[in-house]
């Protein structure tokens, strides 16, 4: 099929499609090609199969990208595909959220809901190829929403930092279509997630002391995006406590060592069993 896109062989493809029964996505790229109105709803695709015939759309979006197809056309196509992603998003955070409510990860259920390993990357793909094309600021805001939700959704798979980068191109994008509110609460939901466990245990009272940071460079780079976003919009300088990180002061790493320790002690004795536990409940119910 992609041959069929990339070489212009447009009435071969219909040919083709019109006989195909393994993807919506194919019936809906067969309507447009027809130039017919295509629009699509919550029954458009079978939620179970979001991501398969996201993928699948995906490809045939590249191809056709490298095509002489009609720009109207591929528009078209791209909004279905686009509004596919944002549903798929949202149906995985479902999942999630519900594994979350058993007190499991997405990950321990594959049995019932497997997410694609290339599913989160291949969103990225298609945002990157919606920034080579004019007037698409709105469909990636939607796909960097999409791709933010995947990434929660799996924040035990992923590194946090990689969860903040996500969020950071979130908030990016909402700023740019002037989302302004949702960008600022995104900006601030970072800079809180960001912030060194130290300031965020303390009260606050006593502004003259100096907190212990042990943030990794990676994750000290997004706060600092997320404070000069949330800045540039509200106008606001934020005043941040005086920190000292582990890695300027061997007290501070000494604090730190002592804390992870008492920290897997305590898992070391807990985890198993009250893990275990959850996962019964989840398969009882």
């Amino acid at each position: 099929m992609t041959n069929l896109i990339t070489e212009n062989k447009f009435e071969e493809l219909k040919e083709v499609l019109a006989n195909l029964t393994d993807f919506q996505i194919h019936t809906y790229l067969l309507d447009i090609l027809n130039n017919k109105t295509v629009e699509i709803d919550s029954e458009s695709f079978s939620a179970k199969r979001y991501q398969e015939e996201f993928l699948e759309g995906l490809t045939i979006f590249e191809a056709l990208k490298k095509s002489n197809i009609d720009k109207i056309q591929l528009n078209n196509f791209s909004n279905i595909l686009v509004e596919l992603a944002f549903k798929m998003g949202g149906f995985i955070q479902l999942m999630s959220q519900t594994a979350m409510n058993k007190g499991v990860y997405l990950s321990d259920i594959e049995e019932l809901y497997k997410l694609n390993p290339s599913i989160r990357q291949r969103v990225q793909d298609f945002i990157e190829q919606l920034k080579t094309t004019e007037n698409q600021e709105k469909s990636i805001a939607n796909l960097s929403a999409t791709k933010a939700q995947i990434s929660n959704s799996i924040g035990n798979l992923l590194e946090k930092f990689e969860i903040g980068q996500d969020m950071i191109q979130f908030a990016q994008s909402y700023e740019k279509v002037e989302q302004t509110e949702m960008a600022t609460r995104i900006y601030q939901g970072i800079m809180n997630d960001f912030e060194s466990d130290s300031v965020k245990s303390s009260s606050g009272l006593f502004p003259e002391i100096s907190y212990v940071d042990d943030r990794p460079d990676e994750e000290i780079k997004i706060f600092e995006t997320a404070k000069k976003g949330f800045e540039r919009l509200t106008g606001q300088i934020v005043e941040e406590p005086k920190r000292v990180h582990i890695n300027e002061s061997e007290k501070a790493k000494e604090i730190i060592v002592e804390k992870e320790k008492n920290i897997s002690e305590t898992d070391s004795a807990n985890k198993s069993g009250f893990f275990n536990k959850l996962k019964r409940l989840f398969n009882k119910n």
